[in-house]
């Protein structure tokens, strides 16, 4: 099997090289790979593949195709393909499909590899891809925000590589095994790099404007798949440093909770999404053995609702519940939002259940406590009725004032159709069966009663925000400091001014900083 799974990682950047020479097999060879990843996640979860590939000696390469990289290359697969099909029929530039490509094989090498400097090579080039699709279309913010995105990467990779250095001076050797022996020093280097690419707790903060004002299959690709390549190497790290392992998990229970909040407060849903993807990322690295689990539910539920939204004209809350949509937009997005939210037996419910069930004490009630806060986020987008979707506006006129009209095209949305299909299907894959069979009457009856309550508090905190909010409106418009003029009418909480502003660059570099002098205590300086 080892001269497959070296094809298998080739084949992207093979593909990509004859795509540039011959454009017409551009698309199909994107399929194609997606498919080959696909496959290559049922093997590594069967175990068919070897647990470890070494080459070029004891300081070269090493790879690691098991079953903790299994449902991140199958998310990948999913994501890009999704992506791929969803812009099938409109007009693309040429570099489009091969830098497609060239992040698809990038983040599989990054998923898979088990030592540092091929974990910061597939990095580098992950950034680089990503950066490159974000600015394609020439626009001066899209070139603007995609520089900003390089400036964090190119940073948070330098730390990254002085930690790689540091430990070959104290390991000889660059392998994720040696982590566990190394210093406190180079765990908070290596830890800030991976936390940034992860999107988790402030090194993620460079999240939400990018998500808003990029290119939405970019904000797809950023929210479902790219942050695998972080998370992955990060996982990997916390299981062999144990002193790193709890620092992570209050690290991720602080991102989950900080981005609840503010998604909360967030007036746009482009950025109520991109907080959520904050918040979500950190409760995939609390716990490495439900991290991949976790990582595959949400990636699918929000590249779907990233790709809905090329469909939906106006991202404003305000007046969200008046605006009906098509059902082929309804149900996707009902189902994806649900999945996020913890609903059974979709995907979401089991990574959260299996999450609140293994943390201990006071880790295990917190997380709980924001799986709540998750669907209070998500009940601010559940609705219109179905009764509204069946019954057309009179005019068109009266149509376009109720925001009707929320497609691009006559298509259903293949893409999100794709994803939200696969989340259903998977609750009864490879990846959720143990799961539901380790489960008797009683633990399930529990599972379930629990998940009633979670969606019962949610549900009564929304109402009383949706309620504070429209009283708040209903005495008018707030003038001072803690005005919010983009949230409009009943849009957000009244106290929404209030929302720190750290999403500048150099309030970003700032808080990546201070991260790493925090993580550098935390851990104890071992020289």
């Amino acid at each position: 099997m080892n001269p497959i799974t070296i094809a298998w990682l080739l084949l992207p950047l093979l593909a990509a090289f004859l795509a540039a020479l011959l454009p017409l097999l551009a698309r199909p060879a994107v399929l194609l790979t997606c498919l080959g990843t696909a496959a290559m996640a049922l093997a590594a979860q069967q175990s068919w593949l070897p647990d470890s590939l070494q080459l070029l000696g004891p300081l070269g390469i090493t790879l690691q195709p098991d079953a903790l990289a299994a449902p991140f290359l199958l998310l990948n697969a999913l994501v890009c393909a999704a992506v791929l099909l969803d812009g099938w029929g409109r007009p693309r530039s040429k570099a489009w499909p091969l830098l497609l490509l060239v992040l698809h094989g990038s983040v599989n090498s990054a998923i898979v590899a088990a030592d540092l400097i091929s974990i910061y090579v597939a990095l580098e080039v992950v950034g680089i891809a990503t950066f490159l699709l974000l600015v394609l279309g020439g626009r001066r913010r899209q070139v603007w925000l995609g520089l900003r995105l390089m400036l964090v990467s190119n940073t948070v990779m330098l730390l990254f590589l002085i930690g790689c250095g540091l430990l070959y001076l104290e390991q000889r050797s660059f392998a994720l095994f040696g982590v566990g022996q190394a210093s406190g020093l180079v765990l908070a280097l290596l830890a800030v790099a991976l936390l940034t690419k992860a999107e988790v707790f402030v090194a993620g903060l460079w999240l939400p404007r990018t998500n808003a004002e990029g290119p939405l299959d970019v904000s797809a690709l950023l929210s479902g798949t790219v942050v695998s390549a972080g998370v992955v190497p990060l996982l990997r790290i916390s299981a062999e440093a144990a002193s790193l392992l709890p620092v992570l998990r209050w690290l991720g229970i602080a991102s989950a909770a900080a981005g609840v909040l503010l998604a909360l407060l967030e007036p746009d849903l482009r950025r109520l999404l991109a907080w959520s993807t904050l918040a979500q990322m950190g409760l995939v690295v609390i716990l490495p053995a439900v991290g991949g689990l976790s990582a595959l539910g949400h990636g699918l539920a929000k590249a779907a609702l990233f790709l809905l939204l090329r469909r939906i004209p106006d991202p404003a809350l305000a007046g969200w519940r008046q605006r009906p949509l098509a059902p082929r937009l309804w149900w996707p997005l009902m189902l994806a939002s649900l999945s996020i939210a913890g609903l059974p037996p979709l995907l979401g419910f089991l990574a959260k259940d299996q999450l609140s069930s293994q943390l201990p004490g006071a880790a295990g009630w917190l997380v709980t406590a924001i799986s709540a806060g998750t669907v209070a986020v998500y009940a601010r987008i559940w609705g219109p009725p179905l009764s509204a979707l069946r019954a057309p506006p009179a005019s068109p006129q009266s149509a376009a004032a109720a925001g009707a009209s929320a497609t691009d095209g006559a298509g259903a949305p293949a893409g999100a159709t794709l994803l939200v299909a696969a989340l259903v299907l998977l609750s009864a894959s490879p990846w959720a069966l143990p799961l539901w069979a380790a489960m008797d009457r009683q633990a399930l009856t529990g599972a379930m009663l629990k998940t009633a309550s979670v969606f019962a508090a949610g549900l009564m905190l929304h109402h009383l925000l949706s309620a504070s909010a429209d009283a708040a409106a209903a005495a008018g418009p707030v003038s001072g400091p803690t005005s919010d003029p983009a949230a409009g009418t009943g849009a957000a909480l009244p106290a929404a001014g209030w929302r720190p502003q750290l999403e500048g660059l150099d309030e970003l570099l700032g808080a990546i900083v201070l991260l790493a002098a925090a993580l550098l205590g935390l851990l104890g300086w071992q020289p």
